[in-house]
């Protein structure tokens, strides 16, 4: 009964959040989240920092990820401590790897990439649980399942990054082709439904003019097809069917990442096939393979005692500055700049 209610009280909190962004967040008023005055210019106005809803839902997107891989993994008997260990492990790689492949594959400093990240973490993820598999069971006589724990991971994956897809909504990155420019049987498709960004910041207008602009809505198809996705392999998990639980997150995600740059307007790269693209071939066709090759076992999930891992005050404590830290790393815009000015209502005097 509690895997049936977490599953359908889940679907529906994360649904009814991506209807809400993919309608809401494209608007010019849910970019900016707060303008920090930092440098006094004149009499009456200061330079300002800005905090973006970009960082607000990056930051959202991955202690959900991690919050969910706490439950996911101490359902199956992994020791929170060797979880924490893992997550903490994958977090430092792949924090700064947002920026650092971004750097190399687009040439600029000052933006992010989450494929990146999630390429990076698909190379290392596989090797160090079995790595932490051997250090447990060698000098701890504690055993960890591999299989488990990496559709654990899948699965956090798909649904982190589906959440993940709204900080684009709202910075107006990630964006898809002008139906103006796109085949006729593609813009017929998206007459209807297509996405429009609003104001001058969107990362749409200033760097490819396409601010008021019908677009192939890219960033709210990865999001549900990513919530599909990650909800399918949560369903198989808690069933035990920890390979397909792998397997069908990995598949959807890598596959469409693929599929889906094709339909991108925003530069990704000067070749005609992109970096990104050759890294989601790889990435699914090396994690498919692994996970095809890792044995099955694992015990059936106990969904009560991973719930109650994840609302421990010590656990709760960390997710909440972890939160505020991640917040302040995507959060803080380079690439736009805003003038803060105060003044006295003389009427409430």
């Amino acid at each position: 009964m509690i895997n049936t209610v977490f599953l359908g009280g889940l679907t529906v909190l994360l649904l009814t959040a991506l209807i809400w962004g993919i309608k809401t967040l494209p608007s010019e008023r849910w970019q900016m989240i707060a303008a920090v005055p930092t440098t006094k210019t004149s009499d009456s106005e200061w330079q300002g920092i800005n905090l973006t809803f970009y960082g607000f839902f990056s930051a959202t997107a991955n202690i959900f990820g991690i919050a969910l891989m706490i439950v996911l993994a101490s359902s199956v008997g992994t020791p929170l401590i060797a979880a924490a260990a893992l997550i903490a492990v994958m977090m430092l790689i792949c924090v700064p790897a947002s920026r650092v492949v971004a750097a190399v594959v687009e040439g600029k400093g000052n933006t992010f990439t989450i494929a990146g990240a999630a390429f990076v973490a698909a190379l290392v993820l596989p090797p160090a649980v079995w790595a932490l598999q051997q250090i447990l069971r060698v000098w701890f006589d504690t055993s960890i399942y591999v299989l488990p724990l990496l559709a654990a991971a899948s699965i956090c994956y798909a649904l982190s990054e589906s959440i993940g897809r709204l900080a684009c909504l709202s910075f107006g990155c990630c964006y898809g082709l002008p139906l103006r420019s796109a085949s006729p049987r593609l813009a017929r498709l998206f007459r209807h439904h297509h996405l429009i960004f609003h104001g001058d910041t969107k990362k749409a207008a200033y760097a490819s003019g396409l601010a008021e602009e019908p677009l192939v809505p890219v960033q709210p198809i990865t999001s549900i097809v990513f919530a599909l996705a990650g909800l399918i392999g949560l369903a198989a998990f808690l069933d035990g069917r920890f390979r397909l639980a792998a397997i069908v997150p990995v598949v959807a995600t890598w596959g469409w990442r693929a599929v889906s740059e094709t339909l991108r307007a925003d530069f990704r790269g000067s070749s005609r096939i992109s970096a990104y693209q050759v890294m989601a071939l790889f990435g699914v066709s090396y994690l498919v393979l692994v996970l095809c090759l890792i044995p099955g076992e694992g015990p059936l999930p106990n969904l009560a005692t991973g719930l109650r891992q994840v609302a421990s005050t010590l656990v709760v404590v960390v997710l909440q500055t972890s939160w505020v830290l991640l917040f302040l790393y995507y959060g803080r815009s380079r690439v736009t700049a805003s003038t803060v000015s105060f003044h006295v209502v003389q009427g409430r005097i």
